[in-house]
């Protein structure tokens, strides 16, 4: 056992001498190499991120620059249309004034020369009931006696 004891105890030096000399430079190169990965990974996000947050900066300023654009351009195109409309308005208005009093006028014109002729045509009406009329004639069976009555037997 003493054997055994003593072929433990060289395997486990030896292990050990292996694990020091081998293994832990593995180790060491292995940490090393992940701490540099991860190092290197850390420094990849915060680029990516300082690059995400440049693009960011830009995009809001560009669209607050086009969203104050679009929106003075629309507020001078809403003006512009209050004013065209404003405008017309005034125009349309006028327009239809000018319109009234036209229609206005024709229908008084032709309103007075309706009245105008049907007045001519009572008055032509009562004139002709007013008028005497004398009607010449000639009967050859009246000899003057009495009234004429054109239809005398001769």
């Amino acid at each position: 056992s003493d054997k055994l004891e003593e072929t433990n105890k060289k395997n486990i030096e030896k292990l050990a001498r292996n694990l020091r000399e081998t293994v832990k430079i593995d180790l060491t190169n292995f940490f090393s190499k992940h701490n540099k990965a991860v190092d290197q990974t850390i420094d990849v996000v915060n680029k990516t991120l300082d690059y995400v947050d440049k693009n960011i900066e830009a995009l809001k300023y560009h669209l607050e620059t086009r969203i104050e654009e679009f929106d003075n351009n629309t507020m001078a195109n809403l003006k512009d249309l209050e004013s065209n409309i404003a405008s017309m308005m005034l125009m349309m208005n006028e327009t239809f004034m000018l319109n009234l009093a036209n229609i206005n006028s024709q229908s008084s014109k032709e309103r007075n020369d309706i009245l105008s002729w049907s007045h001519e045509r009572a008055h032509l009406h009562e004139d002709i009931l007013k008028s005497r009329i004398t009607v010449c004639a000639q009967d050859y069976g009246h000899y003057g006696a009495g009234t004429v009555t054109y239809n005398s037997k001769s």
